[in-house]
């Protein structure tokens, strides 16, 4: 049984969490290829950097889990940014037909600004809630 490679998507503020689950994943043979991490923004080539790296990680995964705690009092919050990575693999998981397993950790509320789009991805079957 070939280890599967997983992705981490969503805010470097649950970096702790983040690590507790990828130790809990890595014990059950996956190998977690990226997660958020805390880069400092106002460092151009830094933030680049790190941005480049994880799409490279998402184009290689086979899995990826949008770690959506509740953040800034909305709960299961979706950045701008993380919903960009999730849409980026529902397109590649659309034009190659490939069997990439993407997850949701929690149902976003309703004033997550794309939250219509989760349930349609949902209801449509390109990601899933994450158990």
């Amino acid at each position: 049984v070939k280890m599967r490679k997983i992705v981490f998507a969503g805010s470097a503020k649950f970096y702790k969490e983040v690590l507790e689950m990828k130790k809990e994943l890595e014990n059950n043979d996956y190998n977690v290829m990226d997660y958020p991490k805390n880069i400092n923004v106002n460092i151009e080539d830094e933030y680049k950097q790190a941005y480049e790296r994880f799409y490279e990680s998402l184009s290689k995964t086979d899995d990826l889990i949008l770690f959506n705690l509740d953040k800034n009092g909305i709960e299961g919050y979706i950045g701008y940014e993380s919903f960009a990575e999730l849409s980026n693999l529902v397109v590649k998981k659309i034009q190659e037909d490939n069997n990439h397993k993407i997850y949701i950790y929690k149902m976003p509320s309703k004033e997550v600004g794309c939250y219509d789009e989760i349930k349609h991805f949902l209801k449509l079957g390109y990601i899933e809630l994450f158990k």
